[in-house]
This record gives C-alpha cells, sequence and structure tokens, in this order.
C-alpha cells in the first residue's frame, strides 16, 4: 500500500461552460485511467487517484498573454481544427 501515499493528484482546467458534465467525467475517467499506466500501479489503486476538474472563469483563460472569453476560444479552437492543427 505505498501507492497510496503519493498516487498522483491531477487538476483539469477547462473554460467555463466548454464541456458537459459527462464530458468532464469522461475526463477524469481516461486521466485516471493514464496516470495508472504512467505509474504502473495494480489497477486496485486506481480509487486513490484523484482528478479535479475545475471551470476558469469567464475572461478568465489566457493564451500568449491574451485573456479570451468562451466564445473568443471557441472560435479559436475551431479555426485550429480547420487548418488541421492543434
Amino acid at each position: 500500500m505505498l501507492y497510496i501515499s503519493y498516487m498522483p493528484f491531477a487538476h483539469v482546467v477547462v473554460p467555463a461552460g466548454a464541456l458537459s458534465v459527462e464530458k468532464k467525467q469522461k475526463i477524469v475517467e481516461l486521466v485516471t485511467d493514464a496516470i495508472v499506466a504512467a505509474e504502473e500501479a495494480p489497477p486496485a489503486l486506481r480509487p486513490y487517484v484523484t482528478v479535479l476538474v475545475s471551470e476558469a472563469a469567464e475572461g478568465g483563460w489566457g493564451i500568449g498573454g491574451r485573456g479570451y472569453t468562451g466564445p473568443e476560444l471557441r472560435g479559436l479552437v475551431r479555426e485550429a481544427a480547420a487548418r488541421g492543427t492543434s
């Protein structure tokens, strides 16, 4: 049970209103899986991995020194997807 004392804590921050509850739950599931795999931890330790999904306040999301509102950020993502870049 040594793993329990140092199992990672992941904090995922998303823009306010960007994800449904179901998508946040999927992020928690996938991030938990990734941590367990990266740690090469036994599956029995999965319940000890903590993942927090929180939302940045409107206008509190910044890239390259500029703050963005939710609609502006969604526009950037759409533009990047149209260009085929991330």
